[in-house]
């Protein structure tokens, strides 16, 4: 999205030289709801572009993530919403839970600044879709990148499909050539773990 990646498809289909300033990623602030390995490994990268990032997390506190995190914000604090409200990017990478089910509603994505992206990959039941297809359609979101889905696969009546402000996966986005000789890997290391006690 930050690439305009749409605009530059939309140009190719109407063969529309369109010249214009691409945005940078240095300076944006990157919001994580959830701070767990997806986000700790996205937020080192982001740290690399010289982005801001902060989170929403059970844990309160910097600790062991000061490197790669400016600033955290304890879940169920009423400043959570201030997370989407600061982010040019809102990352969801919450685990399914009771407690997380449809955290990303429409208060949240009502917060969110003009011309931000919402990007889903943690788990579809976070993500209340019917807020999120209405905050889409009155375009203060500039797109969402959704990987995960309440219900899989998506249904073919969901309002999600055909917008060309939304990117679909069919929950594959870690689904690499490399993934089996990856998994198979953590396997071991944690079954030595275990082994050793």
């Amino acid at each position: 999205f930050n690439k305009q990646v749409p605009r530059l498809q939309t140009n190719a289909a109407s063969k529309n030289w369109d010249k214009f300033l691409m945005p940078v990623l240095t300076g944006k602030t990157v919001g994580f709801v959830g701070f767990g390995n997806i986000a700790q490994a996205t937020a080192r990268l982001c740290k690399g572009f010289g982005m801001r990032t902060i989170a929403v997390r059970r844990q309160g506190s910097l600790e062991g993530v000061e490197e790669i995190l400016d600033e955290v914000v304890e879940t169920g604090s009423a400043d959570a919403t201030r997370v989407f409200a600061e982010s040019d990017f809102v990352i969801c990478s919450l685990p399914g839970t009771p407690a997380t089910h449809h955290y990303c509603g429409a208060s949240e994505f009502a917060a969110m600044k003009p011309g931000s992206v919402f990007i889903s990959v943690g788990r579809g039941s976070c993500v209340d879709e019917a807020a999120l297809a209405a905050a889409l359609d009155k375009g203060g979101i500039a797109g969402a990148a959704l990987d995960v889905f309440e219900k899989e696969p998506l249904p073919e009546d969901s309002p999600l499909w055909q917008r060309p402000n939304v990117l679909i996966s069919a929950h594959n986005a870690d689904l690499t050539e490399d993934y089996m000789d990856l998994a198979w890997g953590t396997f071991l290391q944690r079954f030595e773990e275990f082994r050793a006690g």
